[in-house]
């Protein structure tokens, strides 16, 4: 059971434009030198000079890829305040709403200021964290002493103002 027609022959699938690109059809391009696919293409032999001649005679030059400059500035990075200051003054706001509890206050302020000092605080000191650690990715950082400080600083405020907001609470618990 063998057939007569060529497996390989896929003549019914061509078109008069695929004739006109192929260079074995014998039309009248000629397929020497064959078109570059992909652009230009750098030399693998040029030296300093170029001197090397590329395809069909022509100077190594013509080849060559274009050479983008180094670019020499380096990003610096640097501690995020905006962060830090905002946790510290919540924090800050925090302390103060617990104060206006031990001065007397409704026990509100002392839900309110356990809220500010504690939870909201420590997500902005989260949130600091997070940038300053993408800060010391870069290739330079310049930290900061004072950052440093103030973090801590933010820290042990957020932590009194939990502890006493916290003391406020049980005590008007205790009274129910």
């Amino acid at each position: 059971m063998s057939s007569s027609t060529n497996p390989f022959d896929f003549s019914e699938y061509s078109s008069s434009r695929d004739d006109a690109d192929n260079p074995w059809s014998g039309g009248s391009q000629s397929p020497w030198p064959p078109p570059e696919p992909f652009g230009s293409v750098a030399a693998p032999f040029a030296g300093p000079g170029g001197s090397t001649p590329g395809f069909g005679g022509a100077p190594a030059d013509a080849f060559a890829v274009e050479q983008r400059p180094v670019v020499t500035a380096i990003s610096q990075g640097r501690p995020p305040r905006a962060w830090l200051i905002g946790g510290g003054v919540v924090a800050l706001l925090g302390l103060t709403a617990v104060a206006l509890t031990l001065s007397g206050g409704s026990t509100v302020f002392a839900f309110i200021g356990w809220l500010l000092a504690g939870p909201a605080a420590f997500y902005l000191l989260a949130q600091h964290t997070v940038a300053d650690m993408q800060q010391r990715a870069r290739p330079v950082y310049a930290g900061s002493k004072a950052v440093q400080g103030t973090y801590w600083t933010v820290v042990v405020l957020g932590f009194v103002g939990i502890a006493l907001g916290a003391w406020q609470i049980a005590e008007w618990a205790g009274r129910l």
